[in-house]
């Protein structure tokens, strides 16, 4: 058989393959066909016929063309042959390597076939064929249903319900062979995982009991969360490893089943304890001083800089917030002898350090025609070595990698006091709408922070302008919480609300144009309230407060 050169691919009518009969033109212009599918081979035309004379089949899209794909066993996952046919999975393979090259998992609705997800195993990507939109049935829905178990395991991927299925049928004692179990997956991943669980909440309420089996990590965590608040009778499997499959690689497919099927508990959220002796112990505790701040009124007002807080102060543009910043990152290192994280987003890592040392040596190394010996800088600045851990904003601008530095900072450096300006530019690629949803997520991640270590966290946010007609903050109007970015979730969040208050109009006497008020806006721990009045001296680059100049 002469093949020739391969052109195009077209529909096969002896198997019905949409395009697995695939045209050569040989070297005298005429062309045959071969089915990859059925193996048919077709001359087609004569050696005389041009192949512009030879009519190409328009694709024809069926899914049950991909049923027709072989069902074998996945060795890089481990997993058998009988155990992917079992959930209808469909393998197509590179004809040149004869490797598997992609997988096909099938998708239905109320039990209908709908669609596939194809992963691509070269690429390590991911596709859809067909509607595998909406409400989708939880992968492996109708096998899980003929299996009649009472017992129900859910885990986050594909592979993983395969690879715990093996595992449980290989490690169930013979007596109980006939017992199969029902395991399904997750379609959408963790991201999309409560979703899953609640478009499938009839099904899943068939069974006696659930047992959650999803990935050990931060995205696993997080969804097991959210789905046990819709449904905290759930069990929950604690795995060693990353996941179901990665148990069945590493041969510990017996510790996966005694742990999916024997040790998986009912998880508490943390939300309610016991009233015993610890508890009363711990509240026995009195209360004391946190570190103070620069400026005595605030610490009358606020108790000073206490642990396991979140602190968010809002200010317009140009109204001094970075200042303050700079100002307690010089206090906590240099009076109080801490070590501080530093999250400038809008500031390059120099500016910030040269800022926070003009405070030390009291005069504005920023400032073109400010005369300073360069023993001055490098001596203030050897000051800072090893107290100031700046972060690099080209890095990153995203809050799940500043939420792992902040971390990693307090458990292997020991820092207890961070500082994220501002806020809003986490979220600055948002909508006004979307950005409010990701504030309230970052704040939610905020407090479990606090709440989980001794720390904490200054968070500095711009303002929402005024009403039109109202007087505007650079005209000394007042601040009010409600003007933060993501003020709701600031609010139900934060320990304490400060704002700073400034009129720096053409109206205003020069003298009195470095005068601000820094406000307690709100105080959830005691309902303080007032505000302090300030100076700023721009020689020295000081926030002061009036009787200490």
């Amino acid at each position: 058989m002469e093949s020739g050169t391969p052109v195009y691919k077209i529909s096969c009518e002896s198997c019905g393959s949409s395009d697995g009969k695939q045209i050569f033109e040989k070297t005298d212009g005429s062309t045959n066909g071969y089915c990859f599918a059925c193996e048919k081979f077709d001359p087609m035309t004569s050696a005389t016929t041009p192949i512009k004379s030879v009519p190409v089949r328009p694709k024809i899209f069926n899914l049950n063309d991909y049923n027709k794909l072989p069902s074998v066993g996945i060795p890089d996952r481990g997993l058998k042959k009988e155990t992917v046919a079992l959930f209808g999975v469909k393998l197509e393979f590179d004809e040149a390597t004869g490797k598997i090259s992609k997988h096909y998992y099938p998708d239905t609705k109320q039990g209908k076939l709908t669609g596939y997800e194809v992963r691509s195993v070269a690429e390590k990507s991911f596709s859809s064929i067909g509607d595998r939109r909406g409400a989708v049935d939880l992968w492996g829905r109708e096998i899980a249903l003929k299996h009649g178990s009472n017992k129900l395991f859910i885990t986050e991927g594909r592979c993983d319900a395969m690879a715990l299925y093996q595992c449980i049928v290989e490690n169930t004692a013979p007596k109980y062979q006939n017992y199969l179990p029902s395991v399904v997956s997750l379609t959408r991943g963790a991201s999309g995982g409560h979703k899953d669980i609640i478009n499938n909440r009839s099904f899943i309420e068939k069974y006696r009991e659930v047992v959650l089996v999803l990935d050990n990590d931060k995205a696993g965590e997080k969804v097991t969360k959210d789905i046990l608040k819709s449904f905290p009778s759930f069990k929950v499997c604690k795995l060693p490893l990353k996941d179901a499959n990665c148990m069945l690689l590493a041969g510990r497919g017996k510790e996966l089943y005694q742990a999916a099927v024997w040790d998986s508990t009912i998880q508490r959220l943390g939300e309610t304890i016991l009233v015993d002796d610890a508890l009363i112990e711990a509240a026995l505790v009195r209360p004391v001083m946190g570190l103070s701040y620069p400026w005595p009124s605030l610490d009358r007002l606020t108790f000073g800089i206490r642990e396991s807080t979140i602190i968010i102060l809002g200010a317009a543009p140009k109204q001094g917030k970075s200042e303050f910043k700079n100002q307690l990152v010089h206090h906590l290192t240099m009076f109080h002898g801490k070590k501080v994280g530093v999250y400038d987003l809008e500031a390059h890592p120099i500016k910030t350090l040269k800022q926070v040392a003009s405070k030390e040596a009291k005069t504005n190394f920023l400032k073109p025609d400010n005369v300073y010996c360069d023993d001055l800088l490098r001596n203030t600045l050897n000051k800072f070595k090893g107290k100031i851990f700046l972060y690099d904003r080209a890095g990153s601008r995203v809050w799940e990698d500043i939420r792992v530095a902040i971390e990693e900072q307090y458990l292997l450096d020991g820092i207890q006091h961070f500082f994220l300006d501002p806020l809003s530019a986490l979220v600055s690629r948002l909508t006004s709408s979307e950005g409010n949803d990701e504030l309230n997520l970052i704040l939610t991640d905020m407090a479990d922070l606090v709440n989980k270590y001794p720390i904490t966290i200054f968070a500095f946010t711009h303002l929402n302008p005024k009403m039109k007609g109202a007087k505007s903050h650079e005209e000394g109007g007042k601040v009010l919480s409600s003007e933060f970015s993501g003020s709701r979730a600031s609010e139900k969040w934060s320990n304490l609300g400060l704002g700073i208050e400034r009129d720096r109009s053409d109206a205003c006497p020069e003298e009195e144009r470095n005068h601000s008020k820094l406000k307690i806006l709100y105080c959830r721990d005691w309902g303080n309230y007032g505000s302090v009045d300030m100076f700023y001296n721009t020689e020295t680059t000081e926030y002061l407060e009036p009787k200490r100049f």
